[in-house]
């Protein structure tokens, strides 16, 4: 039988029953000891054993408990032998490699998150250029479809993005999937800043020129304010 750790909403697990049959120890004997455990402190009790059960080879329902790193710890200071020490360590192991994966799983998912957001609001950020760009074609200017360009890279400019990821331009869209989750939800802001303030300033009737310089002054003025010192 092979360690067997489950997930408890999010959390890693062992049943009493596979540690007892790693442990070669008698399930019963390690029940009365979680048992004793739970009495001495209710409060780690409660947060590190849950009671449960598990099917014997005569297909019945037994107890068991399903306990947490802390609660497996616990109960393996209270046993001793060569077999035990052994399977403690490749128990430890097990937990740290499945603590490492979920981690690395919820960071994922709220990257992935941050990543649709930010998406959702370059969409909605886009089609205000888009509408810049007409405004500013209608005043004179020849080369209005830079701005998609011009804005992002001032954007990545105050929020110092660019610095950062070296490798990548700021006009790519790759520096965006190499950004952190923190970095993503400021540009996602900044675009929110920049595209209010073109919206504010066609709808003021002010010249192009000035609404870009409007733009760059609000951008900037906000990552002044979220700019944190950068780690070398």
């Amino acid at each position: 039988m092979n360690i067997a750790l489950i997930k408890v909403n999010g959390v890693p697990m062992v049943t009493s029953k596979n540690v007892a049959d790693k442990f070669d120890k008698g399930h019963r004997d390690l029940l009365v000891k979680i048992r004793k455990i739970i009495s001495m402190d209710r409060s780690f009790g409660e947060r590190n054993y849950s009671l449960s059960s598990y099917k014997s080879d005569q297909n019945k329902d037994l107890p068991c408990y399903v306990m947490t790193r802390d609660g497996f710890t616990m109960l393996a200071m209270e046993l001793s032998g060569k077999k035990v020490f052994e399977w403690k360590i490749k128990f430890i192991d097990a937990f740290n490699a499945m603590e490492k994966e979920l981690l690395k799983r919820n960071g994922d998912l709220e990257w992935k998150q941050a990543r649709l957001q930010i998406k959702e609001t370059r969409k909605s950020f886009t089609d205000v250029v888009k509408e810049f760009v007409s405004y500013a074609t209608e005043q004179g200017s020849r080369s209005a479809s830079m701005y998609y360009m011009n804005i992002t890279k001032m954007e990545y400019a105050a929020l110092e993005l660019t610095q950062q990821h070296k490798g990548a331009k700021a006009d790519k869209k790759n520096l965006r999937d190499m950004l952190d989750c923190m970095d993503l939800s400021f540009l996602s802001a900044a675009e929110h800043v920049a595209k209010n303030a073109i919206k504010q300033g066609m709808e003021s009737g002010m010249n192009y020129k000035d609404i870009y310089k409007l733009a760059k002054e609000r951008v900037f003025s906000y990552a002044d304010a979220v700019k944190l010192p950068r780690l070398n």
